[in-house]
């Protein structure tokens, strides 16, 4: 068998296959490009509390998606994300529930009179609180919507423990409410411990607004 090739044909494979490693170093840029993007974008909006808005890459354009209380969040969530630097246009997806009468008010209503209470420095939840939770699974299952159990703590302690703890208070919570008849796929569990303060931890009364439950509605039907 004759395996001598030409000097063409060398040029031809030797051009065919930088011509190949080209592309492909153009196409992992532009992968790194869109996933550097979508941090920033999520970073973004992250920061400005928007959790309801979900963020995706598309190459230099940014999808937004989820569920936001009103026009004027939806807008700003839209703002945010356009102002991350490379970004070259927002598709603007986002559902607007409503304000009066929402799941999510209803929700905010129930925990601004009661909030779910822990054996302190456990995730084992409090018996004063199962009315509560059983007041909102009945809320969750008429919504009808993917919901959040957010868990926070305040500043004491290891930001690393605190981290698992809260983590472990909103499996705790789905648990509960799975258990008690809300459909485990419409709920979501994620402990933030320390990061996402809402009071002064330096003062007993601000620890105690910093270590809290929320549930946030986040879109899409179950």
């Amino acid at each position: 068998m004759d395996l001598r090739f030409t000097q063409f044909e060398v040029l031809t494979t030797t051009g065919s296959f930088f011509v190949c490693l080209f592309f492909v170093c153009i196409f992992l840029e532009a992968s790194d490009i869109e996933r550097e993007l979508g941090a920033s974008a999520t970073a973004a909006v992250n920061k400005e509390n928007l959790f309801w808005a979900s963020v995706t890459p598309s190459g230099q354009q940014i999808v937004l998606t989820g569920a936001a209380p009103d026009y004027a969040s939806r807008k700003r969530a839209g703002e945010v994300a356009a102002l991350v630097d490379g970004v070259t246009s927002v598709d603007n997806e986002i559902v607007i529930i409503g304000e009066a009468g929402t799941c999510q008010n209803e929700l905010d209503s129930f925990l601004a009179k009661e909030h779910v209470a822990f054996k302190r420095g456990k995730a084992d939840i409090s018996e004063s609180s199962y009315g509560l939770l059983t007041v909102l699974a009945s809320v969750a299952r008429n919504c009808k919507t993917r919901l959040e159990i957010a868990s926070h703590t305040d500043g004491e302690g290891d930001a690393a423990i605190n981290l698992k703890l809260s983590q472990r208070r909103a499996d705790a919570i789905r648990k509960h409410l799975v258990q008690i008849g809300v459909p485990a796929e419409q709920l979501v569990a994620h402990g933030y411990g320390e990061t996402q303060p809402i009071a002064n931890n330096a003062t007993e009364e601000g620890r105690e607004a910093n270590s809290r439950v929320e549930f946030r509605v986040i879109g899409d039907a179950t």
